[in-house]
């Protein structure tokens, strides 16, 4: 009796490996048939908003240090301007 069933449509294939190990392999035929289904490995998938590449780096998350240096900057800015308007003002924005 087969109750979970594998949705093609939502799977992904991704291959781990060096750079050099995938380079060699990148030649064969990396599909996957399931049933009629032919899965394609894709370079990166997300997995509880964790993005995996092919050689686990975190390269996909260069954006994420982005936007946090940006925030921090926001909030030394903040911290300044709260010097000049005060505790009361700056209270009601929070």
């Amino acid at each position: 009796m087969r109750r979970l069933q594998l949705n093609t449509d939502k799977t992904e294939l991704i291959w781990f490996g060096s750079r050099q190990i995938l380079e060699k392999v990148s030649g064969s035929n990396l599909t996957l048939q399931l049933d009629s289904d032919i899965l394609k490995p894709v370079d990166v998938v997300r997995d509880l908003e964790v993005l995996l590449d092919t050689e686990l780096s975190v390269k996909q998350h260069f954006f994420i240090t982005q936007i946090a240096s940006n925030c921090f900057y926001h909030l030394r800015r903040l911290r300044q301007i709260r010097r000049v308007v005060g505790e009361d003002f700056t209270s009601q924005l929070s």
